[in-house]
């Protein structure tokens, strides 16, 4: 598998809420949620450059250095721990599925492709899954594990720029990576396209950067909904939008993927929902959100709007009780959408 020669080897109503209903959520609910291998360690010759390990430190927070300023989250320790608890988080969600496009467990994809890996828990869970297949995880920061399954590989990378490997893949994915992109569409979805093979896979698990309620018990113009617009605002001034998952499905049919499915689940924010699955998933997300706020937040609000750490900082106190408080029966819509390459001379409708 060829990589990009700039890799480095591993190692008032503006806060109204949306309509979420007419959307088809995957998991049933009645009209709303009701309340309530061998491992490989790697090589010292794969060892990384001292400049990519070098990381800038801000507001008591340190960013990647690759490329430093263009990803406006943390990767510290904190940051880390947190997106390694995501993960299962997001698999509880979907009953225990890592993906949903129509993979062959009998014949499966030669090479997979992770973009913005991050701390690299599903390229590892895919390599054990898929032992034949080769799994590559690209990231900014070299913040994944040394000891993985020996079909396991990690770059840093930015997928942003141009792509240039050397092999097709078969299937190519992405997970939580709103925010990170100025055009999802021209830096992931087109690569994705050209750099799958015929017949091969891009499945995308987004969130999008608003919260749905159904019973009237978040504010929307409280802490946390006007939280979120102005994170939304700043993005948007930042060129990186927070605007994703609702419009999954029809960049992947302008791209070209065709059999494009969309799957859409609700997160719920904090313990409030009745049903026990449902309301140990709300406890987990909304403890993993509230610990990511001040991450999501320092960087692009001081960027965006010149505003203080401490001021910043303030602001979240009352968006976390607003967050873990069970009498606001809010939550996140999570967008699964994947679709297929057409096949050489296939006729496209």
């Amino acid at each position: 598998m060829g990589v990009a020669p700039n890799s480095l080897r591993r190692h008032g109503e503006l806060n109204a809420l949306p309509d979420l209903r007419d959307f088809q959520f995957t998991f049933e609910f009645q009209n709303a949620i009701e309340p309530d291998i061998s491992m490989r360690v790697v090589d010292d010759d794969e060892s990384l450059s001292d400049s990519v390990l070098d990381y800038p430190e801000e507001f008591g927070r340190t960013y990647h250095a690759y490329h430093a300023g263009s990803y406006v989250y943390p990767n510290d320790l904190t940051e880390q721990e947190r997106l390694a608890l995501q993960g299962p988080i997001i698999k509880k969600l979907f009953d225990d599925r890592l993906y949903f496009a129509p993979l062959s467990r009998s014949n499966p994809p030669q090479f997979i492709l992770d973009i913005a890996t991050g701390v690299g828990d599903w390229a590892v869970e895919m390599g054990d899954l898929f032992p034949s297949s080769r799994i590559v995880g690209t990231d900014l920061s070299p913040i994944q594990p040394s000891m993985v399954p020996p079909n396991v590989e990690f770059y840093v990378e930015d997928s942003s720029e141009p792509w240039n490997y050397t092999d097709k893949f078969g299937y190519i994915h992405t997970r939580l990576t709103a925010g990170c992109w100025g055009s999802f569409e021209t830096e992931i979805a087109q690569q994705a396209f050209d750099a799958l093979e015929p017949g091969g896979w891009f499945e995308a698990q987004e969130t999008e950067a608003v919260f749905g309620c159904d019973d009237g018990t978040l504010d929307p113009n409280g802490p946390m909904c006007t939280w979120f617009h102005e994170m939304r605002m700043a993005s948007e001034k930042l060129n990186r939008p927070a605007i994703l998952g609702s419009n999954l499905k029809e960049i992947f049919e302008r791209v070209g993927f065709v059999d494009v499915e969309q799957l859409v689940f609700r997160m719920p924010l904090n313990a409030w929902p009745r049903d026990e699955r449902l309301k140990d998933l709300g406890w987990m997300w909304g403890q993993n959100f509230s610990q990511g706020l001040n991450g999501f937040s320092i960087q692009l609000l001081n960027r965006a709007y010149g505003r203080s750490q401490h001021e910043i900082e303030l602001s979240l106190v009352r968006v976390r009780e607003e967050l873990l408080n069970p009498h606001v029966h809010a939550y996140m819509p999570i967008f699964v959408v994947f679709g297929r390459k057409p096949f050489d001379g296939e006729i496209v409708e």
